[in-house]
């Protein structure tokens, strides 16, 4: 059956999910004006040059997203394991001398000249790609060593090299992925199980020997804010003011007295949802969070009405990919998640997670486009 579809030729126009990609340019373009207001105070040019560097990472995962979903998806099943090791290389480099960059107590990035790149961003989907591909396998064969291996090898590294970058907050994604994809990916229980056994041994060794020095402090901080106040509670603490000073309707876009004055620590990236709230308001603050949840469920969606396994896993990876990061960015900018530094997708500055993002989206959208025929389908 599905290759008869595959062998259809596919109408893009009648059937590109304008839903989709209609509510992703809706939340960038709410973060581009945001981000620039943010930037005016932050930067000498007022944001200008930085802004530069956002648009065209904006421009170039556009057009790779397009690129992308005009490609069968299930063809990249062929080239999931030279791109996870390409990707594996590229994380490698981070730890290089003069090419590797430490930023915020992580070393997570390389030096590219005129802009830094994060690989692991797009670890993040290459280790999806495996995964779904030997979720897949197992699934219509049976659970074989071979399988599990690769399964176990496409997760542990990459979240190996996280842990020893310092980046605990794409440490966390990464197993929130890894746990949501087995589960959709149908793997027995008892195999779920002993990997969140496993993940609940390993904390008290975590926290002994990983949350030492800064990130345990900042870890208590989250935990009583008002105690280290003058310190790591700082960023908390003006966030949440930030956000409770917008009121109903906020200050209006560039009159933030907190954004202005640059008393919102981390603005561009882990607290720009502070930047919102203060400038838009509750109501302004809500309308990014009902986007959100749009975006999430036609995820869901798409997911659950593929043709096909793969489609099914790649979709249900990039759900968590996406919920995990929306869920801890606006968490710990209101004090309900400790502050692991992750961006909030489409919103906050950087290039590479954009192009990410993006490329994220056109896997989605060429999952879309060739989803099974069925009940409230176009």
């Amino acid at each position: 059956m599905i290759d008869i579809e595959r062998s259809q030729r596919i109408d893009y126009i009648k059937k590109f999910d304008y839903i989709l990609m209609g509510l992703v340019f809706l939340v960038t373009a709410i973060g581009l004006v945001f981000l620039d207001s943010a930037m005016y105070s932050a930067f000498k040019d007022h944001g200008v040059a930085s802004m530069r560097i956002q648009i065209i990472g904006l421009i170039i995962g556009v057009v790779l997203s397009v690129v992308i979903c005009l490609f069968d998806y299930g063809n990249l099943r062929n080239i999931t394991l030279p791109f996870f090791l390409f990707n594996l290389g590229m994380m490698l480099l981070v730890f290089m001398p003069r090419i590797g960059i430490a930023s915020g107590g992580s070393r997570s990035w390389i030096d590219l000249g005129v802009t830094t790149y994060q690989p692991s961003e797009l670890m993040k989907l290459a280790t999806i790609l495996v995964l779904a591909k030997y979720l897949e396998k197992i699934q219509e064969d049976r659970m074989r060593n071979e399988y599990l291996i690769v399964i176990l090898l496409a997760f542990f590294i990459p979240l190996g090299l996280v842990f020893v970058q310092r980046d605990f907050g794409m440490a966390l994604t990464f197993m929130f992925v890894f746990f949501v994809m087995l589960f959709v990916g149908k793997i027995k229980f008892k195999y779920i199980a002993v990997m969140g056994a496993l993940t609940c041994i390993a904390m008290p060794f975590i926290w002994k020997f990983y949350f030492n020095g800064v990130r345990r402090e900042r870890f208590l901080a989250f935990l009583d804010p008002m105690a280290y106040e003058d310190s790591y509670g700082l960023q908390l603490i003006r966030s949440i003011t930030a956000i409770g000073s917008g009121g109903l309707t906020g200050d209006g876009i560039g009159a933030g007295d907190m954004n202005m004055s640059g008393r919102i620590p981390v603005k561009l990236s882990d607290m720009i949802f502070a930047v919102i709230s203060e400038e838009a308001g509750f109501v302004g603050a809500m309308v990014v969070v009902i986007l959100f949840v749009l975006i999430m469920f036609r995820m869901i969606y798409i997911s659950y009405n593929s043709r096909d396994i793969f489609g099914t896993c790649v979709a249900a990876g990039i759900f968590a990919m996406f919920f995990f990061n929306v869920f801890e960015n606006l968490g710990m900018n209101v004090g309900i998640m400790p502050i692991t530094g992750l961006p909030l997708p489409f919103v906050s500055r950087g290039g590479s997670s954009m192009v990410t993002n993006y490329i994220a989206i056109g896997l989605l959208l060429s999952i879309s486009l060739r989803r099974r025929k069925g009940m409230f389908l176009r």
